[in-house]
């Protein structure tokens, strides 16, 4: 074989191998879109490399998750790149690889100045994380006044609930035995009573017929904590088919 031949075989070679390394990368990031859904086998991490992400924008995107690995089959998972909605005037942009405070000020009509007086957990307008949420106002380039909200019930009657896809308030109002006009007693952010998002985090009555599941939760910590039994949980979650298999956030009936 000659020098020439040699030579060309060796660009070949490394053309090919160029090209099949960086398809799945590709393909991954082409495939998921704004959101998954976790199916059977998943783990954050290969949702991660099979969306084009990591692990750690996974959970700044999706913060109901926390710094823990459990998920379950049939949740949505938002990815970077997604917009969740608006509420009170503004949309929660979830920042995608690439982003800049400058670019995303242009991109959404606004300035750098209004992103972080809206965003003050920003400090430094030049380090932004994939997954971080952001706050766009959509009517304005600034932020609205701040009112005083109105008088709410003490911090131990309340607990925090995270809006799920397809969620409503009255959907809601009838999970934790409660109205429509409770709820927005309890959240005064919320000006569009039909107008929630994935991910919202919403003040519900504690003292109800559910339960929203915490971390270290065991459906034996449940029972206990209302009187009740394992067995009896389970009569009146009949979606849970595990007992030993319950996750963070997940509401669960408890009378």
């Amino acid at each position: 074989m000659t020098t020439k031949r040699i030579l060309m075989f060796v660009l070949l070679a490394a053309l090919l191998i160029t090209t099949f390394a960086a398809a799945p990368s590709a393909l991954a990031a082409g495939n998921c879109g704004t959101s998954v859904t976790v199916v059977k086998g998943d783990t954050l991490r290969k949702i991660a490399d099979r969306c084009g992400t990591t692990v750690s924008a996974l959970r700044r995107a999706n913060p109901d998750i926390g710094s823990g690995n459990l998920i379950y089959p049939g949740q949505v998972l938002q990815l970077p790149g997604a917009i969740l909605g608006t509420d009170g005037g503004y949309f929660i942009y979830i920042i995608a690889r690439g982003d800049t405070l400058k670019s995303l000020a242009a991109r959404f009509n606004t300035t750098t100045d209004a992103l972080l007086k809206a965003n003050p957990e920003i400090t430094n307008p030049n380090l932004i994380y994939e997954g971080q949420w952001l706050k766009v106002y959509a009517a304005s380039t600034t932020p609205p006044p701040v009112t005083p909200p109105p008088a709410t019930p003490p911090a131990d009657s309340t607990q925090t609930y995270y809006v799920k896809k397809g969620d409503t308030l009255r959907k809601i109002a009838e999970a934790f035995g409660t109205t429509v006009d409770n709820l927005l007693i309890l959240n005064p952010g919320i000006k569009n009573p039909n107008l929630i998002y994935v991910g919202q985090a919403l003040k519900v009555p504690a003292a109800a017929t559910s339960y929203i599941v915490q971390k270290g939760d065991t459906l034996r910590i449940i029972a206990a904590k209302y009187g009740t039994t394992v067995d009896a949980l389970l009569k009146l979650n009949p979606g849970i088919k595990n007992p030993n298999l319950i996750y963070v956030g997940q509401v669960i009936k408890v009378k």
